[in-house]
This record gives structure tokens, sequence and C-alpha cells, in this order.
């Protein structure tokens, strides 16, 4: 077994990622922010006869169907780090006690998502070690790992977001300065929420003797940031990309090439004797749902938008089977 390696080299895929992101910066929607005024109180009247909640609801998706932005988000209150910081820091206040206890709002069928995820966590579980053997060592397997997946540091990601930012301000356009802004609040919350879960589990790095990635190897009262559950890089990676995909429609290939470093970089992870699978898996998860909660709550250019093929679980407690339904729409 190895000893924990020590990232000291490549800060070059900081600056190449930075540069790819301005790149591709154009390629983010810039959009004219609608300010506030007339527009949001022409909208609630079409609600008028409905009670606060549902007015106010249906406000929203109207201005969504007619193209207006939300003007709460896009104010003089929104998060920005030259003009609201301190709303920055509430924001991600925020972002952590809705995405903390959002499984306890989860209900009817959405929780029934729970159960293919749950089956894949546990078969990860359940060959993380003979997953981890059947690699072999391989010292150039390790290295070249390693190396790619600086692209996942959170001064790379941070980079590459804070290019994006001062792209879109510099440039006056809100598209790249939400997408960059967004991108950091996104890795932000992911990284918390990781680190949550490291001081819980305190799970042994796969290069720890005897390699088998035991929780709580000396005792449940030592804590540590270093713990092997989950990936930090995966989450982080996988919150910017999700980001970046929603900022970014009508570009699939963009879209293909974000969730293929993400990818990578989770892969990367394992390969690199940093993780096991498991820990990679569910590091994906959290950076990708995390990425979709900063958007959808966050973001002015949110939109609801109707999906033209509609999958869902089912579940007959009669018969306690499980089935999938699958709708097309227009």
């Amino acid at each position: 077994m190895r000893s924990a390696p020590q990232f000291h080299r490549l800060d070059i895929p900081a600056i190449l990622l930075g540069v790819f992101v301005m790149a591709i910066s154009p390629s983010i929607r810039a959009q004219v922010i609608a300010p506030d005024g007339p527009a949001s109180e022409g909208t609630a009247s079409v609600s008028s006869a409905a009670s606060a909640d549902s007015s106010s609801a249906s406000q929203g998706e109207t201005q969504a169907q007619q193209g207006i932005l939300n003007p709460s988000r896009t104010g003089r209150g929104s998060c920005d780090l030259v003009s609201g910081p301190l709303t920055c820091l509430s924001d991600i206040w925020r972002d952590q006690a809705g995405i903390w206890t959002a499984p306890i709002r989860l209900r009817a069928r959405k929780l029934l998502w729970l159960v293919p995820f749950a089956a894949a966590t546990t078969l990860a579980f359940e060959y993380d070690v003979r997953a981890m053997r059947a690699l072999g060592p391989s010292t150039t397997r390790v290295r070249v790992s390693n190396d790619f997946t600086h692209l996942g540091s959170g001064y790379v990601l941070a980079g590459a977001a804070g290019a994006t930012y001062l792209f879109g301000t510099l440039e006056h356009k809100d598209g790249p300065r939400e997408a960059g802004m967004l991108s950091l609040e996104a890795v932000a919350d992911a990284t918390l929420v990781v680190e949550g879960l490291k001081l819980v589990s305190n799970r042994q790095r796969p290069y720890v003797p005897p390699g088998t990635g035991t929780f709580w190897p000396d005792h449940p009262d030592v804590y540590t940031l270093s713990s092997s559950f989950p990936s930090g890089h995966a989450a982080a990676t996988w919150a910017l990309a999700r980001v970046t995909v929603e900022e970014t429609p009508g570009h699939p290939w963009l879209h293909v090439l974000m969730y293929g470093l993400a990818t990578g970089v989770a892969i990367g992870r394992v390969t690199g004797e940093n993780h096991f699978p498991s820990d990679a898996l569910l590091g994906s998860v959290i950076g990708y749902t995390v990425g979709g909660y900063v958007y959808h709550h966050r973001s002015a250019f949110y939109k609801p938008r109707t999906k033209s093929v509609r999958i869902e679980p089912l579940y007959n407690p009669a018969t306690a089977s499980y089935g999938v339904s699958v709708a097309i729409g227009p």
C-alpha cells in the first residue's frame, strides 16, 4: 500500500480549465434582466382569484411562460461577489438548510427514486474492496489519474467559475455572470455537504492498510475531514457541471463535455486509489443534485419546462410490485 499522496504539482489544469471556461462563456445565454416594476404586478393579476399561496405560485409560472425573469432574483439584493457578497453567504446558508432538510420533504412517487439509488449504493459498498483489488498495482495509472483529477480540485473549479463571472461582469452579460456566480455557490454548497458527511462517516482511504475502507477505525469520537466517504472532488465537479449545463441550453456538445469531465474526475478518484467506488458514486449524486438545487432556486433564467417524455416509478401496495410509467407528451 502507498502513503497518502501529496498534491503539489500541476497548476496547469487550473489555467487550462480557466481558459476553456472563458472560451465557452459566449455560449452562455446573455439575457437582459427585467427590472422590478409593472411587469410583476401585471402578472400577479392573473391569479387574483386564488389564495395567497396559489397566487404566488401562479405568478411565478406565468412569468416563466411569458419569458419574464424573476425580479426577486435579479434585484439589488441578489448574490454578487462585488455588490452583494453578504447576500451570497446568506444564500449559501439557506441552501444548506434546504438541502439537509430536503429528504423529509420528499413525497409519494419521488421517494421511489431512492430505491435504485439505494440499490446501486449497496452494490458499490458490497464490491468496494474487491473492485479496488481488481485494479491491481500500477504506479502509472495512479499518477495519471491523480494528475487528471486536479481538474476537480476546489481551486481549479473556483478559478474556472470566477473566470466566467469576471467575463460576464466585464462584458455586462448577465448569463455568464450568473453562471459563474451560481457555479461558485454550487461548489461551496456541495463542499459543505460532503465535509459534513466526512465528519460523520470517518472512512479510511483505500491506500490505508489493510485497504478495507473501515468506518470509524479508531474511535467514534475521533472526527476528521480527510475521510474517504464521499468524494469531494466528484461532488464539486458534478455541481459545477450541472449548473453549466443548465445555464447553456441548446449546446449539447458542451453538456456532453461537462458531464464527461465530471464522470472522468469521479472515475479518476477511484483509479487513483483515493476513493472507493461508493465514495465516488455518492459524491457524484450529491454534486448533481446540489447543482440542480442551486440553479432551480437561484437562477433568474430558470423556467419550468414541460417534458415531452415523462418516466415515473410505480408501486402497487396490493401486490407489493414495482413498475415504471412512461408518458410521451406532444
